[in-house]
């Protein structure tokens, strides 16, 4: 099937890529060595949805599926999938470094990777300082190399439309998850000053572009675009993309509370711990009396809490009917997802695949 060999031929490309990098790095310094140990750490496994979306999406514009013999290391598509992938792994290295979140998949995030590195070498000054220093310097190298294998593959795009196309919707899937990511910052220092009641519609806003336009809309947006689709066709991706993302992403809220730690390869309540504003914390917070909201929002705060707050601030979040309303919300988004997967003009067969990778994402545990 033409959708497994593509993540292969992703995986090949990232490899060949971090081989070139690490024989560049090592060039300069042996020092430098752990920037690309810790890069390739997080390039091997995970879901791959953002290339699944991004090549289905190429594929279905096309008007069918790319035969496998088709589709080599060179083929742009490869290339583009390979460049979201390493552009995710670099937000996943400034969103932990932001969060303070000490795992990643089960295994130490990069900040952390980098605090054992000082305190293994008995290096001077701070652990912390040198853990989040070189997790910003890795993060910024993953994105740079991002970019290079992004420009590397539209070396072989069709044409020069859609080269411009596919470099707009990159550049736009770039500055937006920034500009999420910053208001998700300001809410989690900003929101126990703020009274305007607007916490929801300001957690709807940070999930929108921090989360639901990048991983989901902006690969469909990129594949199709490289394909060659016109605007009419990218706005009806974006009406299947956008609600689709939007669920992804309250169901990695209900995770980050209620998931298993065995299964998400995170801690126990880990959003709780982070003080992190999702919908769902925002949904609890306006239901609240005031008295249990003034506590549930000392624990967010407080950045310790016990296992035994810890328990109290999920059944908290039970009784006051949030998480309810946050899986109707997911239901409700998803419902329009699917609707409008079935309005878009494409393949059978990528409408298909389309549905089945919404599924996965809709309905995971991890």
């Amino acid at each position: 099937m033409a959708q497994d060999f593509l993540l292969e031929l992703v995986q090949n490309k990232l490899d060949s890529f971090c081989d070139q990098k690490r024989d560049e790095l090592s060039g300069i310094s042996e020092d430098l060595i752990p920037l690309i140990d810790f890069t390739q750490s997080l390039l091997s496994g995970g879901k791959r949805f953002r290339a699944l979306f991004c090549y289905w999406s190429f594929a279905s514009t096309l008007g069918s599926e790319t035969n496998s013999d088709e589709l080599n290391a060179d083929s742009p598509i490869v290339g583009v999938a390979a460049a979201l992938e390493m552009f995710h792994a670099a937000a996943l290295v400034h969103d932990d470094l932001l969060d303070q979140s000490d795992t990643r998949r089960g295994a130490p995030s990069i900040h952390k990777r980098f605090e054992s590195l000082h305190k293994q070498h008995h290096y001077v000054g701070s652990p912390e300082r040198f853990g989040l220093a070189g997790s910003v310097l890795v993060g910024d190298l993953m994105l740079a190399w991002s970019s290079e294998i992004f420009g590397e593959a539209l070396l072989h795009a069709p044409n020069e439309k859609s080269e411009a196309n596919c470099r707009h919707e990159f550049g736009k899937m770039r500055f937006e998850v920034m500009a999420g990511q910053y208001l998700d910052v300001l809410e989690e220092n900003a929101a126990p000053t703020r009274t305007d009641g607007a916490a929801v519609a300001r957690a709807n806003k940070i999930m929108l572009y921090k989360t639901a336009k990048y991983s989901l809309e902006a690969p469909l947006l990129i594949g199709a675009a490289l394909a060659g689709a016109e605007d009419g066709s990218l706005n009806a991706l974006s009406e299947f993309g956008i609600p689709l993302g939007l669920a992804f992403q309250l169901r990695d809220d209900v995770l980050g509370v209620f998931g298993d730690p065995e299964v998400t390869g995170k801690p126990a309540g880990d959003d709780l711990r982070e003080g992190k504003r999702t919908v769902l914390i925002a949904l609890t917070l306006e239901t609240l009396p005031k008295s249990v909201a003034r506590i549930f929002e000392e624990l967010l705060i407080s950045g310790e809490i016990s296992d035994e707050q810890l328990e109290f601030m999920r059944n908290t979040i039970a009784d006051s009917r949030a998480l309810e309303k946050t899986e109707r919300l997911i239901a409700e988004h998803s419902t329009r997802s699917i609707e409008s997967l079935a309005a878009l003009e494409i393949s059978d067969q990528g409408r298909n695949a389309l549905a089945k990778l919404a599924d996965q994402v809709i309905n995971r545990a991890k």
